[in-house]
């Protein structure tokens, strides 16, 4: 969920949000931002949709109200059928986002508004790079670093 939990960090404060996802591991790493499992229908006016997957997309389609907006903040795979039919009768408007202006970025983590740490599972020596690799590709772990000093 790492475009989920940067995305959640700058939203945070600017709206009421709330984050929906399925690893609740994942969502306890989101403080002061409200959090869920469950997925009503059809209640908010714009939904981000962050996972990438086929899933994902069809259940931000199920929360965005009718004519709300989704936003695609993520690449979903190459090759998925997505129904768009439901885009069409909600009248849903569809944005894609791929990524933002760098500046406003960098100074967000600057200030620490976003904080990235969150998200690292893990720093290890370069030195154990192939076990660093072994550790990025478990279910649930987010960010691995490699540290070049040690």
């Amino acid at each position: 969920m790492p475009d989920g939990e940067v995305l959640a960090q700058v939203l945070r404060g600017r709206c009421r949000l709330k984050v929906f996802g399925r690893h609740e591991d994942k969502l306890r790493r989101l403080r002061e931002v409200e959090t869920s499992t469950e997925l009503p229908r059809g209640q908010f006016d714009v939904v981000i949709e962050a996972s990438g997957t086929q899933r994902g997309f069809e259940q931000a389609l199920d929360l965005v109200r009718p004519r709300g907006t989704l936003v695609l903040k993520s690449t979903v795979a190459a090759g998925t059928a997505l129904d768009m039919a439901r885009v069409v009768i909600d009248e849903v408007a569809a944005v894609g986002s791929r990524c933002g202006p760098f500046e406003p970025a960098i100074r967000a983590l600057g200030s620490r508004a976003v904080d990235p740490r969150s998200m690292i599972d893990a720093v290890m020596p370069l030195s154990a790079g192939v076990d660093a690799f072994s550790r990025a590709e478990q279910p649930g772990v987010l960010k691995v670093l490699l540290d070049a000093r040690r």
